[in-house]
């Protein structure tokens, strides 16, 4: 017998018919795109907020109810998720985009050329698109090429009638990022409709725990003190996301151990088990997929030396040998810089000099982590 009754409803991609603590956000956020299911025009918004406060779910959220809400309209609208993260460049943002709504990936076409046929579709078939650009600050803060942010907005200049056919949700930790913009892109992409999301409280957190439990567990699996106990560690260890962790593999262990109950030591020991940094629980699969690749070089070369540091050359070379074989581009040295220190503030990476030169280390142990970004790497490889 399994304590679960709907698992799925633990992860961290699920998405609830109900959003506590996020309702009122979901209901502003529907009066605003209002107009793009009733008229010819288009919206920018701005979504952003520390890690775990829910801006992915509460915008896939509200993608949901803009496609059943069209349907019941005979409005042909198409919701499309895109993770910044994963397309270093223009071309595999509008490659994505093309297949969702053209149904081919536009292998040999530029950016531009997909764009025509993205809006020749979109105009022949009558159809309104909401682009979410998910993690839009990391590739914006990682240098890549923003011309993707000056396309979108502008699709009614390759063809007139796409006016009003596009609208775009930015998704974002800070907005930082728009400093790095030009202002002409600024004026494009549209600063004004912002939704910032707060970091949850404990009490918030074990509120959206036990709708949760309530969809993912069979009743009495998990006592209201587990709960509150899971919500005072989750949050001050990375919020909801690890909240949602930490009752999945405790669920898990309830069901290797026989037991009709998740109990505080199968917490405890998920617990224990999941990689930590400065600020609390590190997901690799949140990172860009260079940095993906430096973090596993960094560990490869820590493993195999057995010091307790690398130097930054020797993360570098071994960095440009994971390129090599994942059939990628090496980024240059100072981008590197960069991201180590995106690293070190995340959590990942410990960094120190000593006479001049970059040292680099991990303070926790790393096999769990290492597990985890073999699998991130794996899925961010196989996205165009």
């Amino acid at each position: 017998m399994s304590v679960f009754r709907k698992r799925e409803a633990l992860l961290h991609h699920y998405v609830p018919d109900f959003l506590p603590h996020r309702q009122e956000e979901l209901e502003r956020l529907k009066k605003w795109f209002e107009p793009v299911l009733s008229e010819k025009v288009n919206m920018k918004v701005h979504i952003y907020g520390p890690m775990g406060t829910g801006k992915t779910v509460l915008c896939n959220r509200l993608g949901r109810y803009l496609m059943d809400e069209a349907e019941r309209r005979g409005v042909n609208l198409k919701f499309i998720n895109i993770n910044l993260a994963y397309t270093p460049k223009p071309y595999y943002v509008m490659s994505s985009l093309m297949e969702k709504v053209v149904g081919n990936p536009g292998l040999g076409l530029g950016p531009e050329e997909m764009l025509i046929n993205i809006v020749e579709k979109i105009c022949s078939e009558d159809m309104k698109l909401v682009v979410a650009l998910d993690e839009v600050d990391t590739y914006i803060m990682e240098k890549r090429d923003p011309k993707i942010l000056y396309m979108l907005p502008r699709v009614h200049e390759l063809d007139q009638r796409a006016a009003g056919r596009i609208s775009l949700i930015y998704i974002s930790r800070s907005l930082k990022w728009l400093d790095r913009l030009d202002e002409a892109t600024l004026d494009t992409l549209g600063r004004t409709a912002a939704v910032k999301l707060e970091k949850y409280g404990p009490e918030e957190i074990e509120d959206i725990l036990n709708y949760r439990v309530e969809e993912a567990f069979k009743p009495a699996a998990v006592p209201p003190e587990i709960v509150e106990f899971t919500a005072q560690i989750s949050y001050r260890c990375g919020g909801m996301r690890y909240a949602l962790e930490l009752l999945l593999g405790a669920g898990m262990i309830a069901d290797s151990e026989g037991s009709s109950t998740v109990k505080a030591d199968y917490i405890r020991i998920v617990h224990a088990g999941i990689p930590k940094g400065a600020n609390g629980a590190i997901y690799p699969d949140e990172l860009s997929i260079h940095k993906q690749m430096l973090l596993k070089a960094i560990m490869d070369g820590l493993r195999s030396g057995g010091g307790p540091y690398l130097t930054f050359e020797e993360a570098y070379d071994l960095y440009t040998v994971e390129c090599e074989s994942q059939d990628k581009d090496a980024e240059d040295k100072e981008t590197i810089q960069s991201y180590l220190q995106d690293l070190k503030s995340e959590g990942y990476i410990l960094l120190k000099r000593r006479e001049g030169e970059v040292l680099i280390g991990m303070e926790y142990p790393f096999d769990r982590l290492y597990e985890d970004l073999e699998r991130a790497m794996r899925e961010a490889l196989r996205r165009p």
